[in-house]
């Protein structure tokens, strides 16, 4: 389940960078393919002609995921991305 979300443009490239938070759950139907804990996965998604998908970490709070999350918006903030100002459409 998505807990939280931040889309950031740059002034001068067409791609969007999307930052999410998901509250993830042990997945014990076939074992290897999902995390054995619960915990909160951090993803960025760049998005332009297509959209590629990175795995920022799988944190165990989500105190600890928001702030990876922060970090690299911060990251993301010094390379001249800032917040989009419209919000994002439901997924």
């Amino acid at each position: 389940m998505r807990v939280h979300e931040e889309e950031l443009v740059h002034p001068t490239q067409a791609s969007r960078v999307r930052l999410r938070v998901f509250e993830r759950q042990p997945e014990p139907t076939v074992a290897g393919m999902g995390p054995d804990r619960p915990g909160y996965l951090v993803t960025e998604e760049r998005i332009g002609s297509r959209t590629v998908v990175s795995t920022l970490g799988f944190l165990p709070t989500r105190e600890e995921a928001l702030e990876r999350l922060r970090a690299r918006a911060g990251e993301l903030a010094q390379q001249r991305y800032r917040p989009a100002s419209s919000p994002p459409a439901p997924a």
